[in-house]
C-alpha cells in the first residue's frame, strides 16, 4: 500500500510540473511604416497583440504629426438645442 501511495504521489507531482509551462509573451515589432502594414499586422499570431500593434499603427503621427484644427469648434455650443439660444 505504501509504494502504490508514492508511485500515485510521484505520477501526479509528474503531471502537474508539465502544466507549470507557458509560452513565454510574444514581442511586438517595432511601429513604423514597413511594420504598419495589414500584411505584416496580420502575420502577429496573437490576437491582443495584433490587436494592440494595430492600435498603435493608427495613432502614429503622419508626416510631421497631426495639423492643428484651423477653426476649433466647441460641441457643446454645437450641440446645444434651439430654444437655449433664443433666451
Amino acid at each position: 500500500m505504501n509504494k502504490f501511495t508514492i508511485s500515485m504521489l510521484a505520477g501526479f507531482l509528474l503531471a502537474i510540473t508539465g502544466c507549470d509551462n507557458t509560452p513565454p509573451a510574444p514581442t511586438m515589432p517595432e511601429v513604423n511604416d514597413a511594420n504598419c502594414q495589414m500584411a505584416e499586422i496580420m502575420k502577429i499570431e496573437d490576437k491582443a497583440t495584433r490587436e494592440t500593434f494595430a492600435g498603435l499603427c493608427s495613432r502614429r503621427p503622419a508626416g510631421d504629426g497631426i495639423a492643428p484644427t484651423e477653426q476649433p469648434l466647441n460641441w457643446l455650443e454645437l450641440t446645444a438645442p434651439q430654444e437655449q439660444e433664443s433666451n
